[in-house]
């Protein structure tokens, strides 16, 4: 999707107004934080990734589902070297 936007100035700042359709098609939304970020081609734009805390990452994980297999076949290995 093309588009052109204008570089205006906002008070002290400088202020780049997307069109509603590239927010509408990138599912961006009025008052969301991205990243930007300076490449060879131009400047990228995408949203901005937020950090899962440590009880919303074990809220996704099922503490009664089976060890996969290749970390049971290393929990059942016998001690070797100073391990022993």
């Amino acid at each position: 999707m093309d588009a052109e936007a204008t570089i205006r100035r906002q008070g002290n700042s400088i202020g780049l107004a997307l069109p509603p359709s590239i927010l509408r098609h990138m599912g961006f939304a009025v008052g969301q934080t991205v990243s930007l970020q300076a490449t060879p081609d131009g400047l990228l734009i995408k949203a901005k990734r937020s950090r899962l805390t440590a009880a919303e990452l074990n809220a996704q994980c099922d503490p009664k589902a089976p060890m996969p297999d290749d970390l049971q076949a290393w929990e059942n290995m016998p001690p070797a070297g100073s391990e022993r």
